[in-house]
């Protein structure tokens, strides 16, 4: 038996130390002229104890690392046996055996096999890779099937193992190898005869004693379904098949079925729901990407339950980086579910995560725009099996345009909205086809529902326009379209608070109408009592109301509320917990025309207390439509006394034409002197008013 010592390879010393030249030669400054060499000095046994267990995040990622190397080992023979022209071996597979008594895991591969000098050069050498050794010399055709590239992974067993046996056999040579090795810094290598019928490698790990779960089928079969399912070659753990499912993400779509694809769908997504679009691309421009993705049907938090987590896995081939990677898209596609394989990734020696966050940033960006982009296709092919899903997804994409910069202009196109004119939901592209000519706006209006939005005052101006207006019942897209700001040089503008721009669409018919109203229009406000009514309107509804105007745009109803700030801003801001000090300092647009308030001024000089309640009946009338209105009860007690003025007057008119009629009647009889008769109203003992007649003596 021959021992030996577990080396540290130069290449890793070099890609460790900074004090390097481009020509990887140490440089030493000192102040004499004479320089001294050195070579480096390392303990060999802190230094396997550093890179077996301070590399690695999780324990379990021996497993993946050796399942790694055994799949580069079976890659490597099928290689060389294409190569020679030979047939593919029909034996190569993975098989991993289990023995809880004894404590041990066995890793076993029907691969290339290691020569003596090979296991010496390749398990002896720490950051020595015998796979990358390998690529050296058959050229760069197996850059996307070999996965091994640190040589350091084979030292992870030491993690979870006390002593570490590897046997194994070349098809090059007749003879079979034993390496050993307690992970002190040194092996042990002896010849072992009769061991192999043909070629491959076989590992034994000893289980330290608090990690015998790893001699557990349960949890062995786990750790393979987290990184290594997608392994090209069967996985055999105990003579059970466990990788049935492959990468078909690495497969042409024309070898692979819809069958294939749902079956891989319920896999990832652990769901028998079926999905309703794909995106399954592979490009080596900018990046080498092969990706599979999958558009749900529906989400969970559409239902109030908590935010849709990321359902996407980064894969460098086909060996799992990080599962559920927040990384790879933006916020607003975290419903997509799959995966993205990348070979041109960076990764860290431990292989659980990448060095090259700039690479990955453009990742995401690619992947991103290739899913907008399919969502678009989709969307043009059949819009109504778009709109269905739309329909629940559109606070997504609405996410996507508010909150995402770079990706607003692409998701902007995949909005679409209902108009005064037609209930079917068009894009803003078809919206935009239906502006006359000369219009540079596009308009919309928010209210609870479709009802509610055609019969505001607010519409007034649109009523017999043929400018659509876009409804909408989605608080959100307030915060939208203040984002989108233009869209095909269009500005976007809120026909509630939108004052200037409304007027200018209204002017035209307005005049028109004031034009036809001139002869007809007997009820109106003169114009000299405009003003001090406006004044006095304004000092009834302190502070709420700061200005009053004659508005412009109305033609039936009697006022509305303007605010710089629309009711769907103050909804938003409501739910971030901002203040906007919604009762104070707003403008009161007033319809000299409409009879209410004309006889609002009439009223208001004869019954001031009659007028006042009227003029904060119609504020509250229209701080309802503009959603502003907040506290009910106080309405709702001015509501009470103005009925009960109503009631009282309707009682209290035809007893007074009663008592009126009474006198009339007793001053032409002469009965008796008019100056000693009177009358006078009580209230009677039930609440009632009754007339009395009152003798004078």
């Amino acid at each position: 038996m021959k021992k030996g010592l577990i080396r540290l390879s130069s290449s890793y010393l070099l890609r460790q130390s900074k004090l390097f030249n481009t020509k990887n030669q140490i440089v030493f400054r000192f102040c004499s002229a004479k320089q001294e060499k050195h070579e480096f000095k390392a303990e060999t046994k802190k230094l396997l104890d550093i890179v077996a267990k301070s590399i690695y995040t999780d324990k379990d990622v021996f497993l993946r690392e050796l399942l790694s190397n055994a799949s580069d080992a079976l890659e490597k023979q099928r290689f060389l046996a294409t190569q020679k022209g030979e047939q593919v071996p029909s034996d190569l597979e993975i098989k991993i055996e289990l023995d809880e008594q004894k404590r041990t895991i066995t890793i076993e591969d029907s691969g290339i096999g290691m020569t003596k000098q090979e296991m010496i050069d390749n398990l002896g050498t720490i950051a020595r890779s015998g796979s990358k050794q390998f690529l050296e010399q058959v050229g760069t055709q197996m850059n996307d099937k070999i996965i091994g590239q640190f040589g350091v992974g084979f030292y992870s067993s030491f993690i979870v193992g006390d002593t570490v046996e590897v046997v194994s056999k070349s098809e090059r040579s007749d003879k079979t190898y034993v390496w050993i090795s307690d992970g002190t810094g040194t092996f042990e290598i002896s010849e072992a005869k009769d061991y192999f019928q043909g070629r491959g490698t076989k590992i034994t790990i000893h289980l330290k004693p608090d990690q015998a779960i790893f001699s557990k089928k349960t949890e062995v079969l786990k750790t393979i379904q987290r990184y290594s399912n997608f392994i090209n070659y069967p996985i055999i753990v105990n003579g059970e098949r466990q990788n049935i499912v492959s990468a078909i993400w690495v497969r042409s779509k024309n070898e692979i079925t819809p069958e294939d694809y749902n079956k891989f769908y319920e896999y990832i997504s652990n769901s028998k729901l079926a999905y309703k679009y794909k995106l399954h691309y592979s490009t080596d421009a900018p990046l080498s990407i092969k990706a599979l993705l999958y558009i749900p049907q529906t989400h969970m938090e559409k239902y109030g339950m908590q935010m849709e987590e990321f359902d996407i896995s980064l894969y460098c081939k086909k060996i799992l980086i990080k599962k559920n990677c927040r990384e790879l898209l933006p916020h607003f596609l975290r419903f997509v579910k799959g995966v993205v394989d990348c070979e041109d990734l960076p990764l860290n020696i431990s292989r659980e995560g990448y060095q090259d966050t700039a690479l990955i940033a453009k990742l995401k960006s690619v992947v991103a725009k290739r899913i907008i982009k399919e969502i678009e296709s989709e969307a043009i092919r059949d819009p109504a099996n778009y709109l269905s899903w739309y329909q629940d997804f559109q606070n997504f994409i609405k996410e996507g345009v508010a909150m995402d910069d770079e990706h607003r202009n692409q998701m902007t196109k995949l909005l679409r909205f209902q108009t005064n004119k037609s209930e079917d939901f068009i894009s803003l592209d078809d919206y935009i086809s239906k502006l006359p000519q000369g219009i540079n706006n596009i308009y919309y209006y928010l209210a609870p529902t479709r009802q509610q939005a055609l019969t505001s005052p607010y519409m007034e101006p649109f009523t017999n326009s043929e400018i659509p207006v876009i409804l909408t019942m989605n608080h959100m897209d307030e915060v939208v379209f203040k984002q989108i700001n233009e869209y095909s040089s269009k500005k976007f503008v809120n026909i509630e608070s939108d004052q200037a721009e409304v007027d200018k669409v209204a002017q035209k018919s307005t005049e028109e109408s004031e034009k036809k109203e001139e002869s007809n229009v007997e009820t109106t406000i003169p114009n000299d009592e405009i003003t001090p009514f406006c004044l006095w309107l304004k000092n009834e509804l302190n502070p709420i109301i700061s200005q009053v105007q004659i508005s412009k745009r109305l033609k039936t109803s009697p006022a509305i509320i303007v605010s710089a700030i629309s009711s769907g801003m103050r909804q938003v801001m409501h739910a971030m917990g901002q203040s906007t000090d919604d009762l104070k300092n707003l403008t009161l647009e007033i319809n000299v025309n409409n009879p209410i308030i004309v006889n609002l001024n009439k009223v208001r000089k004869s019954n001031r207390i009659i007028a006042s309640l009227a003029s904060k009946q119609i504020l509250d009338g229209c701080l309802l439509s503009s959603g502003l209105l907040r506290d009910p009860k106080e309405v709702v007690e001015r509501q009470h006394k103005i009925l009960n003025v109503l009631l009282t007057s309707e009682i209290n008119t035809p007893i007074i034409e009663e008592v009126g009629a009474y006198r009339e009647e007793a001053v032409k009889q002469n009965d008796q002197k008019k100056d000693d008769l009177d009358t006078e109203i009580i209230i009677d003992s039930d609440g009632n008013p009754q007339v009395v007649k009152k003798n004078k003596k």
